[in-house]
């Protein structure tokens, strides 16, 4: 029997590149075997197929554009292989007969094919549980979410891939939202002035992230109230303790940075603080405190900017948040990061250290309420009662929403930072 099969769900109104196809005519595939990459702003994705069965033939090619519901493959069916999702009997005629015992089996899954097409309800099975495609459960299994919690769409008796989407996304957007925002409606523009009567130029289309970035940058600063302070921490102890156990931490697959390091510490200091893991809901006047702890690192890529987030920070050890980070990073450059690693988030750190700067005053990543920029540490003179002395100090700046969080609670933020930066023990009180 012939199935085709389609692109399942990017995201709402996602437009993928086809930048690999990992099957040919003849390959033999099994469910959730992967058979194409689709390459997006925000992601590379896997996608597997839902069936057992033969190819026949590959619908696209390399750098084609597509959506949601568009042909990928055309498939043999195998013995044994669910008609759930096959093409209608009508295009059965056009393969090769089957044999008698085939004819039988097909027959009755044709005959329960269309009295299902033809029920005029789909009804709730007992105890809520739902049949799903292969895809959808994968997806579910790599966002810990239980299939249970999940209902199809309406008139659906089958939990789809994009069901699951949608649930995720309505809980993202319950705990504060993705991301990435909707575009903020552009505010009106200048017209430039003719540049080319002083000499030649030259235009480049900016890309798809650089015009998300854009927007949501626009939107944020112009949403969100912000103000900043500045402080510099000394840590020329915790970088000895730093340089001390690198290699253990290698050794466990991560590197031990001054990002991980902060990564745990801005952790712990948001338990003690609720305020700056928050979001505000200007609608209804409302601070939403968020009792989990998933912080964003900024990570330079050749596609633009991207904030892959460390999800539940609070709860892992260094050595698991330099593991993650590492590994995290490295998908994010490379472009192949998931999608669900780049949401979620509660908290952003931005250290350009390993670029250069003094001092940065970064835009607060929205929905969330602040966000901590990081440049690079220095030696400098510092008295010490008798003498000067070299010291390594970590300049630091927090932006902020000030709906949520006034002036004296960002000091206190970045004073109980600094206080575990220079005495880590500090953290474990």
């Amino acid at each position: 029997m012939a199935y085709e099969y389609k692109l399942p769900s990017l995201g709402d109104g996602v437009v993928g590149k086809v930048t690999e196809i990992r099957v040919r005519p003849g390959d033999l595939v099994t469910k959730e075997q992967i058979v194409l990459v689709v390459g997006t702003d925000k992601v590379d994705a896997e996608m597997p197929v839902d069936v057992d069965g033969i190819v026949e033939e590959v619908l696209v090619k390399v750098g084609d554009d597509v959506t949601e519901g568009t042909p990928i493959l055309r498939i043999q069916l195998t013995n044994g292989a669910s008609t759930a999702v096959a093409t209608p009997a009508t295009e059965v005629s056009a393969q090769e007969p089957p044999t008698k015992g085939e004819e039988v089996s097909l027959v009755s899954k044709i005959e329960t094919r269309e009295v299902e097409t033809h029920k005029p309800t789909v009804q709730a099975p007992s105890q809520g549980h739902w049949r799903a495609s292969p895809l959808a459960r994968k997806r579910a299994k790599e966002f810990g979410i239980e299939l249970s919690e999940i209902t199809p769409a309406p008139g659906s008796d089958r939990i789809s891939y994009k069901d699951v989407l949608d649930y995720v996304k309505r809980k993202m957007e319950t705990a504060g939202g993705a991301l990435l925002a909707a575009p903020a409606t552009a505010p009106t523009h200048r017209p430039l002035p003719n540049f080319e009567k002083f000499g030649p130029i030259e235009r480049q289309p900016q890309s798809r992230i650089g015009v998300i970035t854009a927007d949501n940058m626009v939107y944020a600063f112009n949403a969100i109230p912000h103000a900043w302070i500045s402080e510099k921490a000394d840590i020329t102890r915790l970088e000895q303790l730093r340089l001390q156990y690198k290699e253990q931490v290698k050794a466990a697959g991560g590197n031990l940075t001054t990002t991980a390091i902060l990564v745990k510490v801005v952790a712990t200091v948001l338990r003690k603080m609720p305020q700056f893991n928050a979001s505000y809901d200007p609608e209804k006047r409302e601070i939403i405190y968020k009792k989990f702890y998933n912080i964003g690192v900024a990570v330079d890529t050749p596609r633009g900017l991207l904030v892959p987030v460390i999800k539940h920070a609070d709860q892992k050890s260094l050595t698991e948040i330099a593991v993650e980070l590492t590994e995290i990073s490295a998908r994010t450059r490379e472009g192949k990061n998931k999608l669900e690693d780049l949401e979620g988030g509660t908290f952003s750190i931005s250290n350009i250290g390993g670029i250069g700067g003094t001092n940065m005053h970064s835009i607060v990543n929205w929905p969330e309420v602040a966000i901590l920029s990081v440049t690079a540490a220095r030696y400098e003179p510092v008295w010490n009662g008798n003498t000067f002395e070299p010291r390594l100090l970590l300049p630091m700046t927090i932006g902020w929403d000030h709906r949520v969080i006034n002036g004296a609670d960002a000091a206190r933020f970045l004073q109980q930072l600094k206080a575990i930066l220079e005495e880590p023990f500090l953290g474990l009180l």
